[in-house]
């Protein structure tokens, strides 16, 4: 196993600074419910509910040839991991299974070197933050240096669920494939859906999108080439907001049990959603 951090100015590995990553635990993403009373009424009202936070726990050990080993190992890893500024962590899953199989004492006899492993990421990752300060514990020393175990924390820094990599989405049949596990709003992340017409058609067109129906009305026929832009909160028509000719209308991608989303519509043209992204609790 092995921690990928990846940073504005590149991407670097845990197994990079010589830590064997053991364990990666991610909690669930905590609520908060908004519960009311009533006087002289049983029971509570349920005013809704959020999720607000997911932590992460990263856990290992490395071994340091010297105390200043040690302690120029440390400086690395605060300098790394210790940042006012977001950034991503995606858990690192070894791609051979066999380090997994059976094996009766003896049956082999060559060192098994867990940093050279080879890794593939996971299908999402987290916006995290540092969640209190880095664990080190001396555990012993051999004739590999001093042995050290580790213990990071991480917590989320704006949506509480990992989240796969932005791509853009061509929707081409009536439905959007979605394997998330957590609702993605237009409303709590920018993602756009883009409409570029193909031919000139009347000026009304609607979009439905799972249980949202989007509407635009206007007097002004929609001519070939025209591209509008429907980001939740603002709808742009070659650049113009448009918002009067519209429901105001904001898209969520939620989860359904065969993975598919109803789209229908009547816009012709072509249709993609910009920055998708789907989300895992």
């Amino acid at each position: 196993m092995d921690l990928l951090i990846e940073k504005d100015t590149g991407q670097i590995k845990l197994s990079e600074y010589n830590l064997l990553v053991q364990d990666i635990e991610a909690s669930s993403p905590s609520m908060m419910v908004d519960r009311r009373t009533v006087k002289n009424r049983s029971g509570v009202i349920n005013a809704g509910a959020q999720f607000v936070s997911k932590t992460i726990k990263v856990a290992g050990s490395f071994y340091a040839s010297s105390l200043l080993d040690y302690e120029n190992r440390v400086d690395e890893l605060n300098a790394l991991l210790i940042d006012l500024d977001p950034y991503y962590i995606t858990k690192m899953i070894p791609i051979n299974d066999e380090l997994y199989q059976y094996q009766i004492p003896g049956e082999t006899t060559n060192d098994l070197n867990l940093l050279e492993i080879e890794h593939e990421p996971f299908k999402y990752r987290y916006k995290v933050q540092p969640d209190g300060d880095l664990n080190f514990q001396f555990n012993g020393k051999s004739d590999k240096g001093l042995f050290f175990k580790f213990t990071f924390y991480f917590i989320t820094a704006e949506m509480p669920f990992g989240e796969t990599i932005p791509k853009t989405l061509s929707i081409n049949s009536d439905s959007i494939s979605y394997d998330g596990t957590a609702k993605n709003s237009q409303l709590e992340y920018p993602w756009t859906i883009k409409l570029v017409a193909d031919t000139q058609q009347s000026g009304t067109f609607t979009l439905m999108i799972g249980s949202k129906t989007f509407s635009y009305s206007s007097q002004t026929d929609i001519q070939s080439g025209d591209i509008f832009l429907l980001k939740g909160i603002e709808t742009t028509k070659n650049g113009t907001n448009v918002n009067n000719y519209t429901n105001r209308e904001h898209f969520v991608l939620e989860p359904r049990l065969d993975k598919e989303i109803p789209v229908t519509t009547n816009f012709q043209g072509t249709i993609q959603i910009l920055n998708f992204v789907e989300f895992y609790k």
